[in-house]
């Protein structure tokens, strides 16, 4: 069965990360704490109901995972916008291995709301799994890690903003061919 591709936005103004991703078949993990929503690992709970212990082991656990956030969708305009140096840089089509990596679907329904009775070793990650509605346009699926920096992934295509000079294109088309030619290289305004 042929996995559906998750597509990780991407500039290409540093070009070393860009390479890096191409020619290490790896993509970055952050810590939750390096990402851009400043309510990301926050949580619901009734006062008095988790004490100090339990709120402080959370929060280690939350900081011992990395992740690495990915989208269901290569067209959406904002992610464009936001993670792409504004269509000037990449979508990167791939694969993972979901055997390997703990791989979840973000849920949109607002904070995690956590009673006493509720914790256990997966909270954390049932925390950074929840976010507010309001981002619920990035389709996003996290990977989550907690003994390396790097999440191993299948680079199966690579689509470049509509505003990519023909120059980066031609650059980027040709290191592309050089490391891996099988990888599909797309431009943006004759996909989508």
């Amino acid at each position: 069965m042929e996995q559906k591709l998750l597509f990780k936005y991407r500039g290409v103004q540093n070009f070393r990360f860009f390479t890096d991703i191409i020619l290490r078949n790896r993509l970055y993990a952050s810590q939750y704490v390096e990402l851009n929503d400043p309510m990301e690992g926050q949580y619901y709970y009734n006062r008095g109901e988790l004490d100090k212990s339990i709120q402080r082991k959370i929060k280690d656990d939350k900081g011992n995972l990395r992740l690495c956030s990915l989208s269901r969708k290569n067209d959406n305009e904002l992610m464009w916008s936001h993670y792409s140096e504004g269509h000037r840089g990449v979508a990167i089509g791939l694969t993972i291995d979901r055997a390997r990596y703990d791989v979840r679907p973000i849920q949109y329904t607002g904070l995690a709301y956590l009673t006493n009775g509720q914790i256990e070793n997966d909270t954390p990650k049932e925390i950074l799994s929840h976010k507010l509605n309001v981002w619920a346009y990035e389709e996003e699926e996290r990977v989550f890690v907690s003994d390396k920096f790097y999440v191993d992934v299948q680079i199966r295509q690579v689509i470049t903003g509509r505003a990519m000079s023909n120059q980066d294109y031609s650059f980027i088309r040709d290191v592309i061919d050089r490391i891996n030619p099988s990888i599909e290289i797309i431009k943006a305004q004759s996909y989508m």
